[in-house]
C-alpha cells in the first residue's frame, strides 16, 4: 500500500444551501477499504438502493460515499450545536466567535490602483507590482491601457478593439453571440506570447422557432465573416502570408 494514498473529491459540496453559511469546510480523510465499503453500503442503503451499484459512475459512488459522511458530521455537529448553544456561556461564545472571525473571514482584497499609463513614440509606460515603472513596447493595434489596473509585468496584456456578432430573436431580443479581439500578452513568465493572436468566445444556447433559427444562423454567418477578416489581420500583424 502506498505511504500516501491518492487524494479525491470535494465531488461537490455537501450541507444545507439555503442556511446562512459562513464558510466551506474542507477536510482530507483517509479511509480504508472497510471504511469506503461501510459508508458505500449505508448511504446507498438509505437512498433505498438505486440507481444499482453496476450502473452507478465513479461521480455517484464518489457523492454516495462523500454524501454519508457529510450528512453523518452534519447531524452530529446539529445536534452538538444546539448542546452548546443552550449551556454556553456569553462571554465563552464571544471568544468561540472571535477566533471564528479570525480564521475564516477572509480579509477585504487591496484596492485596485487604475493606471496612468504613459504613451511614447510606439512605447508605453507602465506601473506594476512587481517591476515598479516599465517601459514596453505599445503595438499601434492596441487600444491603450487606460482602464487597466496595476498588476504583474507577466499579466500586462494588449488588446485590439472588440468585435462583436449579435443575433435578433423574438423571445430575447438582441443577443451577443460572438465577442473576439486581437491580444497578446508578451510578458508571460511561462508561455509569453511572442506573437499577437486571436481571443474569441462564442455562446448561444436558445430553443428556437424558425425564424429565429434563421435569424441565428444569419448572425453566425455573420460572426464568421468578422473572424475571418480578424484573422486575415491578424496573419498580417505576426508577418504572415495566409
Amino acid at each position: 500500500m502506498s505511504a500516501v494514498p491518492p487524494v479525491f473529491g470535494p465531488t461537490e459540496v455537501v450541507g444545507d444551501d439555503q442556511a446562512d453559511n459562513l464558510a466551506v469546510v474542507q477536510i482530507a480523510l483517509p479511509l480504508s477499504r472497510e471504511q469506503l465499503r461501510a459508508a458505500l453500503a449505508v448511504g446507498h442503503a438509505q437512498m433505498g438502493g438505486e440507481p444499482p451499484l453496476e450502473e452507478m459512475t465513479v461521480l455517484d459512488v464518489r457523492r454516495e460515499v462523500e454524501g454519508y459522511l457529510g450528512a453523518a458530521s452534519i447531524i452530529d455537529l446539529h445536534r452538538e450545536a444546539a448542546v452548546v448553544a443552550e449551556r454556553i456561556a456569553p462571554e465563552h461564545a464571544a471568544e468561540l466567535d472571535s477566533a471564528i472571525d479570525r480564521a475564516y473571514t477572509r480579509p477585504p482584497a487591496p484596492p485596485r490602483i487604475s493606471q496612468d499609463p504613459r504613451y511614447g513614440d510606439g512605447t508605453v509606460t507602465l506601473n506594476t507590482d512587481d517591476h515598479d515603472e516599465v517601459t514596453v513596447p505599445e503595438p499601434a493595434w492596441c487600444v491603450g491601457h487606460d482602464d487597466d489596473t496595476v498588476g504583474y509585468l507577466a499579466d500586462t496584456t494588449h488588446n485590439g478593439p472588440v468585435i462583436t456578432a449579435a443575433a435578433v430573436t423574438s423571445q430575447n431580443g438582441q443577443t451577443p453571440i460572438m465577442e473576439a479581439r486581437i491580444t497578446q500578452a508578451p510578458h508571460g513568465e511561462i508561455h509569453p506570447e511572442a506573437l499577437p493572436l486571436l481571443a474569441f468566445q462564442l455562446d448561444i444556447d436558445a430553443t428556437v422557432t424558425p425564424e429565429d433559427g434563421r435569424n441565428i444562423t444569419r448572425a453566425l454567418r455573420v460572426a464568421a465573416a468578422r473572424l475571418d477578416r480578424a484573422l486575415a489581420d491578424l496573419a498580417h500583424l505576426r508577418g504572415e502570408k495566409r
